[in-house]
């Protein structure tokens, strides 16, 4: 269900144009902050959640994590509601395949020969987009860079998922709440429209980020492991047939030639997880 609800997200961003992408952001992270403190209440991590606001540094270790996280909202927010939600498809297509590279250049993890395969489909569909589409995909890359380093900052921290993501936005929170008072002092609508579904979309702005990722962090549990990974790309799909289909955002030959690339790399990384896990789980 995360990975769906994450596959429709540009819808909603679209929703909040008028609104503006920087105070979009900014009203995430405050509002998240408002959604997670009862889920953590709920979810029973209240105590240990505040325990680990005391450590030493604790803040600090998330502040990384938290600005690639700012800087992934902030590019795929305005990618949405600037007319760029196939770049944001092509970014979160790259960015498992990505995290096989970080992994071997930075964790020292090996990479299998369909890795290896996959990596390469990827890395020349990209490529694809600066020849024949005759643009450099700054959004996509972005967006896969910044997700790629913010999973490789969150492996360094003890906390879980909502744990995890309730310190980093208090560590946003703060850059939040006066960019939001800076912004009403220039005059700016702070509320955009200021219509009933403007409030309501804004105020939501927090459960469609924290409650899919509790989702995630239940499923990766539960989940086998390849499945998960097949999982993920439901997500880069959604975009890419909203874009195409709803927003008709212009795919010429040479994008879908990439993309064609990069979806044949995605088939051969999601056959090397099938594989690993049925070697793993021979029975099954």
């Amino acid at each position: 269900m995360c990975f769906g609800l994450w596959g429709v997200l540009p819808i909603y961003w679209k929703q909040l144009g008028g609104l503006g992408s920087d105070m979009a952001v900014a009203h995430r992270i405050t509002w998240t902050m408002v959604w997670v403190i009862p889920m953590l209440l709920y979810t029973g991590r209240w105590g240990s959640w505040l325990r680990s606001i005391k450590e030493p540094g604790m803040l600090r270790l998330h502040a990384w994590s938290a600005l690639l996280l700012g800087i992934n909202w902030s590019t795929f927010v305005w990618a949405a509601q600037h007319g760029h939600i196939l770049d944001s498809s092509l970014g979160y297509f790259i960015n498992p395949l990505l995290n096989v590279v970080i992994g071997f250049a930075l964790l020292g993890e090996r990479l299998t020969r369909l890795q290896k395969v996959s990596v390469g489909f990827a890395a020349v569909g990209a490529l694809m987009q600066v020849v024949l589409a005759g643009r450099f995909p700054w959004v996509g890359l972005v967006l896969a860079f910044s997700m790629g380093f913010y999973a490789l900052a969150r492996r360094r921290s003890p906390l879980g998922a909502l744990s995890g993501l309730a310190m980093e936005t208090l560590a946003g929170l703060p850059f939040a709440l006066l960019y939001l008072v800076w912004a009403a002092l220039q005059g700016r609508a702070v509320w955009g429209p200021g219509q009933p579904w403007d409030y309501s979309l804004i105020i939501g702005l927090g459960a469609i980020t924290a409650v899919p990722l509790v989702g995630f962090a239940n499923g990766a549990r539960m989940l086998p492991f390849a499945m998960l990974g097949l999982l993920q790309f439901l997500t880069p799909t959604g975009h890419f047939l909203i874009a195409t289909m709803v927003y008709h955002e212009p795919v010429n030959a040479g994008a879908l030639g990439s993309f064609a690339l990069i979806w044949v790399g995605v088939a051969v990384f999601c056959t090397d997880l099938w594989q690993r896990s049925r070697k793993v789980n021979p029975d099954d």
